[in-house]
């Protein structure tokens, strides 16, 4: 299965990257993409909530496997047919952090879809990545 995302370096630590990452209420501080993240049960693997967008789209989604201090992952079903998995990583790097967010396309029409809709949901990915290493090197 195709994945689509980028990494960035940064001089942030992966505690001070982590920090912030899990801590969805900041997500509008630095995601271009999110208003508000109506999150339920804390940053745990399986609990819910919903992301909403600045283009006023509410996505309901789920965390999944997360790993304190290093990965998670959100799932949600934005087509019919179709799963979203982001996964997201920090890796230290010589005392710095190298932050990633891949997608993946799943579901019954993932094989069809991931290679549209993989590349165009990724696109911005740099953009925050770039812009969540910017709050953690500033924290």
């Amino acid at each position: 299965m195709a994945e689509y995302g980028t990494s960035v370096e940064s001089s942030a630590s992966p505690e001070k990257v982590w920090k912030i990452w899990s801590d969805m209420s900041t997500w509008g501080d630095w995601n271009p993409n999110v208003s508000t993240m109506d999150w339920q049960g804390g940053f745990a693997s399986g609990t819910i909530g919903v992301m909403n967008t600045r283009a006023g789209q509410h996505h309901k989604m789920k965390l999944l496997d997360v790993v304190p201090g290093r990965s998670f992952a959100l799932e949600t079903s934005v087509v019919p047919g179709t799963t979203f998995r982001f996964n997201c990583r920090i890796d230290p790097l010589n005392g710095k952090s190298r932050v990633s967010q891949h997608v993946e396309v799943k579901g019954p029409l993932g094989p069809i879809l991931g290679g549209m809709l993989g590349p165009q949901v990724s696109k911005e990915f740099g953009t925050l990545l770039g812009n969540l290493a910017k709050k953690a090197e500033a924290a």
